[in-house]
This record gives C-alpha cells, structure tokens and sequence, in this order.
C-alpha cells in the first residue's frame, strides 16, 4: 500500500496535527521547535519515521489527520527529553514508533464501539501507553535520566523566557526559542487555539503554584502542559464555539490540574512520568459525561468532527446566512404559489405566550385580501385555495364538520377550526387550521409528504377572514405550546431563502423546483468537467465517498463539499491545496437555487476563497481575526441569446485597508451544469473559464465518456 503523498510530507502532516494544521508549514515549524533540542528531536524524528514505515509494512489505512503517526512522535520526543541520546535510546525510539501504528488502530477501533456509538475520541491514548511501557524498558535496562539541556539564550529576560519555554513543553522542549517556534506554528494554524493554548497553560501553572507546588517539583510545568492540551483540544477542536464551551474547558483544565498533582505523587515512586495522562483522562470523562443520552442541555454540544475554532465560525456564520436555524423545525410552505404573511411570529394579536410561534396567511392583490364588498368568503382570494402539507408525517387527528364564519365572525367555542394535526416525530406536530368545512382529503393515520393536499382554506374557528395557520407544538393535543420553526425553499419578497422565518407583511412564495436545471446541477460520482482558463487547462471532478458525500476535486488537490437537493446545489468546506480557479467556481455557484423564478439571493462564503495577495490577508487578518465571510448578493437573469443562465455576484469584505470588492459571474445550462465562471477583482480578471468538455471517467464497469463542448461562455 502506498503511502499518501510523500513520506516527508505525511510527516510534516503529523507534526502539525495536533493543531488540526492545513498548511506544512505548521508541521515545519513544530519540526524545528524540536529540534532546539536535539535529543528531543532526533528521537522523535527516528520514531515518526519507523512509524511511516510500520504502517506500510502493515497495509494499514492512516487514520485521520495522521494520528498514529503523531502519537508515535511524541513517544520520540518524550524519551528523548528524560533521557537524552544514547544508541540504546534511539532503539527504543524506533520500537515507540513501531508499536504506536497497531496500538493506535487498535484503540480506534475499541474506542468508537459499534457502529453509531458515541464512542470516545483516541487523542494521546497510543502514546501514553506506548510512552510508559518504553520508559519502564528504560528504567529497567538502566538507560539513565537525563541531567543536562540544551542551554536558553541569555538576552533573554528570565520572565518571557520561561513564559515561552512552557509554551515549547507542548512538545517535550523546554526551551524559548521552541516556544516561539511552536507559538508561531499555532498562529499560523489557528490563533484562536493560540490563546486557548496560553489561557489554559497559564490557568493551571496558576492554579498549582497557588496551592503550593514548588517549580523544582516539576508539577507546574506538568500541569501547564496538561491544561493547555485540555483548553486546546475542549475549549477549541471538539465542542461547538460557545460561552458553555468555554466554561466546560475551564473547569476541564482544572480538573486536569487535581489530576496532574495526584498522578505526579503516584507515579514518582516507580519513575514512570504521567506525561499526557490527566489531559487524556479529563477529556474522555468530559466526553462521556456531557451526552445527549444524558441530558437534552448537550445535544448540540460536540462536534461529529474536529474543526478549528475559526472554522466553525464561518461554517456558523455561512449556515447563519443560508437560514439553517439550530433547534428549529423545518416546513415547506402549505400552499402553491405565493401568500402574505398576516401574522408571524410573536405577532400582536393571537400569537403570544405558548402560541408565539405561528404563522397566518393570507392572499392579497393590489394591498387587499378581497374583492367587491367583501361580504361574502367568495370574495376572498385565500377562500378554498388547497392546502398542502409541510413536511413528511402521518395525519394524528383531523376535524372537518365546522361551519364557516362568516366575514368577520369568529368561533371561540372551537378556536382552531377545522384542522390537521401532522405527527413528525419527536413529540412534534404540526397544525393547519381554520380549513373549509368539508374540505379534508386525509383521514388519520394517512402518511402525508411535503405537497400532499389536506384540504380548502377556510374561515372556520378563531378567524375573521379565510387564512391558514400554520404552527409546531409539542404534544398531541389542540393548543399544546409552540416551539421554532422555519421555511425552507421559497422566495420571499422576490428573494431566495434556503430557510427563513417570514416577518409579518411579506409575501412568501414556494419555490418550484426546475427539473432540468436541478438535474444538470447534481454532480454525480465520476463526472468530469475540463474548463479552458486562457490556454491552461482546468479539470473537476466529483468523487462520492463512502457514506455519500460528494466533493468536488481539482486536479490541483483543492476541494470543496457539495449538496444537491431539491431544487438546490451549495458548496461548503473549501480545503485542500491553493487553487485559484477552484475559488472562483466556488464564488460562482457557491449556493445556486434551482430554481427558474429565484432571481435575487444572499450567502455568505468563507472569505478565504479571495485570491489576495499578502498585504490584504495581513488586513483581513487584523480585522477579523477570528476568520471572515464575504457579503455575497447574487442575481440570475435568462441570456435568451446562449440559452444560459447568467448567474451574476458582488463579493464584499471590510478590512483594515478598506473595503474589498470581487464580481464573479457563472453560466449555467439546463443540460450541462456549470459551463463558465468568471473572477474579477479591482479591475482586473482573475479568472476567466469556459466549458471544454464534459465527461465521465469510468469505473468498474461503467465506461468513461467525454464529449467536447465548444459552448465558449464569456462574461
């Protein structure tokens, strides 16, 4: 089995893996933090190195971001800093590097239990056990401890000199010069885990030397490492960016701090040091503890996978954006073409206390919801319009015999009218009411889906003029309190929502899905797109991984996860390797409704898809320095002249030096998908892509295609 990319490569990937680090330069940096010691480092080399090779003697996967190969690092650096080098060291180095492979896929394994399991994560588990057996090997061959360092510049005062040497104990290097190395790693990969970093080693070296530990001990410096690891890897990688995360990691370094104390007075004895063993064991009992099995507050607590706090940032603010409201329940709209919004939510007259999350709706022409005198409910235009479920359920109870008010009458006896309750589960309903008498079309028990009709707009119950009411309650019975909901998939006021919550007075429309475009937007495991960019060739293409995601890959290395749906395709999660033109297609049809009438629509992209040149990320940095996304407003119009959709976006990004422009503009054919894209940027054309040719590249079985597409599609 090959190993991925080249071995220095899949290195450097490790050493920068405890920060989640997308660039080698992180890897290098940490590298050459080590090496300040050069025991430290050359064990850790040695034992990094014989575990890229055991992996490949083994035909074993890598796990993610190179874990194993990490844990076998530290194991290298952590013999390396007790005991210095000697050549029975280096031996054990590289059975550290050996045994850490297996042992770590191993405790993968045992440790996310069955499938669907909320196992625990592995972090440092391989290098613990890996680190303390070697160092009972050593302590039982006699291979000495270690007296002397390498030596700390002396033009350093002695207060940010030891603040920094803390700092490059993350990798068993007490040393300035390495925490310097080291902190500059962590700003590059991510300064918010840099301050995570510092904030939870200072908090527990505080928090010792309070209780009366004595440096000379060496459980200050013990503690400081643990609880940087805790605030780290809590506070910044596993759980969702909150106030409650932070305090989880505060509490969690100082628990790692009692634990550091106590296995440090265990371990002495039996000359086995805890090394990263209270970080561990505070992590995994924070993890088991805090589950939704446990209590609903932290359900939304930790993430399915570890991200970088700037990350999941602009993934909140980019879902923000496109309206994916968390703890909110999703509908379609319950009806064909477009309603006013009479009501929304807290509205002034009915929806308040436990009913404050309700939608009314009426139809409305030139300002007014009827026509002649208004005596009549004929003259309503909302009168007898069909209603149609929201969402996927089964029918709980429904009522149809109750007469209609008249205009301006109302039921109190029978407030919600005629009506539908819809099961959805979780104890959630969802309730259409004031239907037309005699109008139902479900009986219950009936399974219903998104657009099943259920009956007329009416005027029956606690209702003046025909409309419908729309709400989610928890419980079955009529009047249970209402809990959030959304929209999802319509045009509101003449702009696309992926999901919003309608305020009173605005007209919502259902978006109709386009079935061509929506069709040719869907990539689909092996389609290849080719693209001329000037006289250099682009090629994409989509690559289906095991449990359905789709991504789609230059052949530069850059990525970008898709979703289509229906009547949408989006991008999200840019990664990979640089690729100008990949962040360009993605500026182009970063979120594109399928959908021919959505013709105005927002986003908000990652502004790390903006080719700027070193000067300006300084500035974007110094502005929004804990990541930024783009203002993006987009609009769609139908070139009668190519047969194509053009698909035009002003980017806008504030900065330290002012504010940053791009325009983007892609075409889109209802048969081909994407078939040009565009990128400008003050003044200047950064990309400037057609369609060559379109294809499929073929496996087992299925035949590779292409076909030549001389469809030149200029801006």
């Amino acid at each position: 089995m090959k190993l991925r990319g080249d071995g220095l490569g899949v290195l450097l990937d490790a050493y920068g893996a405890l920060f989640l680090a997308r660039r080698r330069v992180v890897g290098l940096l940490v590298l050459a933090a080590t090496l300040c010691d050069p025991a430290t480092g050359a064990c850790g080399l040695i034992a990094g190195l014989t575990a890229l090779a055991t992996r490949a003697a083994l035909r074993l996967p890598g796990l993610p971001g190179e874990a194993e190969i990490l844990n076998a690092v530290y194991v290298g650096l952590a013999l390396g800093a007790f005991h210095g080098l000697e050549p029975r060291l280096l031996a054990l180095a590289a059975l550290g590097g050996t045994l850490a492979v297996p042992l770590a896929t191993a405790l993968r394994q045992t440790l996310a239990g069955p499938p669907g399991a909320r196992g625990l994560p592995l972090l440092g588990a391989p290098f613990v056990g890996t680190a303390w057996t070697l160092f009972a090997v050593a302590r039982a061959l006699g291979v000495p401890l270690r007296s002397v360092w390498a030596p700390w510049p002396g033009w350093l005062p002695a207060l940010p000199a030891s603040a920094l040497a803390h700092v490059g104990a993350l990798f068993y290097v007490i040393h300035p010069v390495a925490g310097l190395l080291v902190l500059m790693a962590l700003l590059q990969a991510s300064r918010a885990l840099a301050v995570l970093a510092l904030g939870g080693g200072l908090l527990a070296h505080t928090l010792v030397v309070v209780a009366g530990a004595s440096p000379a001990s060496g459980l200050p410096l013990l503690a400081a490492f643990n609880g940087a690891l805790v605030a780290l890897v809590i506070g910044g990688l596993l759980a969702e960016p909150s106030l409650r995360t932070l305090a989880v990691a505060t509490g969690g370094v100082v628990v790692a701090s009692a634990l550091s104390a106590g296995m440090l007075a265990l371990s002495a004895p039996f000359g086995v040091p805890p090394l990263s063993a209270p970080f561990l064991l505070t992590v995994w009992l924070t993890h088991a503890a805090l589950r939704p099995e446990t209590s609903a507050f932290w359900a939304r607590f930790w993430l399915a996978v570890p991200q970088c706090p700037e990350e999941k940032w602009v993934a909140a603010r980019l879902a923000t954006a496109r309206g994916l409201a968390a703890g909110s329940v999703a509908l379609r709209p319950p009806y064909a073409g477009g309603m006013d919004v009479a009501q929304g939510v807290d509205g002034a007259h009915t929806h308040r206390g436990p009913w404050r999350y309700a939608l009314d709706f009426v139809r409305l022409e030139a300002g007014r919801s009827y026509r002649n005198d208004g005596r009549a409910l004929s003259d309503f235009f909302a009168f007898d319009g069909r209603v149609d479920s929201p969402a996927w359920g089964t029918v709980a109870a429904c009522r149809g015999d109750i007469l209609d008010n008249a205009p301006g009458d109302m039921n109190l006896a029978l407030n919600w009218g005629n009506h539908v309750l819809i099961d959805i589960g979780g104890g959630l309903y969802v309730l259409l009411a004031h239907l037309r008498q005699g109008s139902l079309k479900v009986a219950t028990g009936q399974v219903v889906a998104p657009g099943t009709p259920l009956g007329r707009c009416g005027n029956s119950g606690r209702s003046a003029q025909p409309h419908i009411h729309l709400h989610v309650q928890r419980g079955s019975w009529l009047g249970a309190p209402t809990v959030p909901f959304h929209l999802a998939h319509c045009v509101v006021d003449g702009e696309y929502a992926l999901d919003v919550r309608p305020p009173a007075g605005c007209t919502v429309e259902a978006a109709l899905r386009d079935d061509s475009l929506s069709e040719a937007c869907a990539p689909r495991g092996g389609r290849v797109w080719v693209f001329a960019d000037g006289d250099n060739l682009w090629r994409l293409t989509a690559e289906t991984a095991l449990l359905g995601e789709t991504a789609l890959v230059s052949e530069r290395g850059g990525r970008v996860r898709t979703v289509a749906g229906d009547g949408l395709w989006a991008l999200h999660s840019r990664s990979g390797t640089p690729d100008v033109v990949l962040d360009a297609f993605t500026l182009a049809f970063g979120l594109t409704p399928c959908v021919a009438h959505a013709t105005r629509w927002r986003d908000a992209p990652t502004a790390a898809v903006l080719p700027l040149p070193a000067w300006l990320k300084v500035a974007v940095a110094l502005s929004h320095p804990w990541g930024a996304n783009l203002d993006s407003r987009y609009d769609r119009q139908w070139d009668r002249a190519r047969g194509l959709w053009r698909q035009h976006a002003h980017h806008r990004l504030g900065s330290a030096q002012g504010e940053i422009c791009a325009e983007s503009i892609g075409w889109l054919s209802e048969s081909l998908g994407p078939v040009g894209f565009s990128l400008s940027m003050r003044g200047q054309t950064v990309v400037d892509a057609a369609l060559a040719v379109y294809g499929h590249r073929g496996d087992h079985g299925v035949p590779a295609w292409s076909t030549p597409c001389p469809l030149a599609a200029p801006s």
